[in-house]
């Protein structure tokens, strides 16, 4: 595509409010991502069905969040290196199609089913991993189509060799704060977890 075609392109989408040209034009802001690779990650973000990305500061230490509705990443993934930020990117858009897929019901089961605490740490050990070699094998992908170099893209995540007991305090403090706010539809989950995460300014 034609380089001012695809900025004219992106400036009708971000007055138009479109969330996802708005977060790749702050990732383009610091690192400038050639056309090829902005078309290619705007691509993956849009068929996930993301309604909404943003940067935002965080209130605890993890680098995003994925709602069913959107996702969060920690501001300060901007400062760790392209690549890393795509890693991170890919993670999280990867529970956007795990939520297109099973539903938000579905996903926050773990935290509003019947099931066992170690039952609800053994399904997020598995989201997350699941996750983590999605978007490991997004970065190869990327690396094929010579968007991204080779020596940058080696993520060999994080989740797989976390013990389930890793996830045994997050369930529960999760699982408290949802009965104690008595909500439990994934639009009201979704809420709340954003309002958790997200510092107000």
């Amino acid at each position: 595509m034609d380089s001012l075609v695809f900025k004219i392109i992106k400036l009708i989408k971000e007055e138009n409010g479109d969330s996802i040209s708005s977060f790749l034009n702050t990732i383009d802001r610091t690192y400038r991502m050639s056309d090829e690779l902005r078309s290619k990650v705007d691509e993956f973000i849009r068929k996930s069905d993301c309604e909404k990305i943003e940067f935002a500061k965080f209130k605890m230490p993890a680098m995003g969040i994925a709602l069913h509705n959107g996702v969060l990443i920690n501001q300060v993934v901007l400062n760790q290196g392209l690549e890393n930020l795509l890693y991170i990117v890919f993670h999280e858009i990867a529970h956007q199609y795990q939520f297109k897929k099973y539903g938000g019901e579905k996903m926050y089961e773990l935290y509003t089913g019947e099931m066992s605490i170690q039952e609800g740490c053994k399904m997020m050990k598995n989201i997350e991993t699941v996750a983590d070699e999605f978007a490991a094998r997004k970065m190869r992908e990327f690396v094929k189509l010579g968007v991204i170099k080779e020596k940058d893209a080696k993520f060999g995540g994080f989740y797989k060799t976390t013990p389930e007991s890793h996830f045994h305090m997050l369930v529960m403090q999760i699982r408290d704060m949802l009965k104690k706010s008595k909500v439990s539809e994934p639009d009201k989950i979704s809420e709340l977890f954003y309002n958790f995460v997200k510092i107000n300014i």
